[in-house]
């Protein structure tokens, strides 16, 4: 008598993949990030973090803008 293999490997393969969609990718990508710029060199470095505030700062001080963009937090 053969063993039922393929609904538990089904099962199996659902369930491995169910558990990827059950940590919340956001909360967990928000505390990267505050990770991120709590480190001295952006903590103490006097960057500014917010892109919209920049342009406004820039364009009243008549500078340009220095721009990096990441995702070195995410998945």
């Amino acid at each position: 008598m053969k063993t039922p293999t393929t609904p538990l490997l089904v099962l199996a393969i659902v369930l491995g993949l169910a558990s990827f969609g059950w940590a919340d990718p956001d909360a967990e990508n928000q505390a990267k990030y505050e990770e991120k710029i709590a480190k001295p060199f952006v903590a103490h470095g006097a960057w500014v973090l917010d892109y919209d505030e920049a342009r406004e700062r820039a364009a009243k001080e008549q500078k340009l803008i220095f721009a990096y963009f990441t995702r070195s937090y995410a998945r």
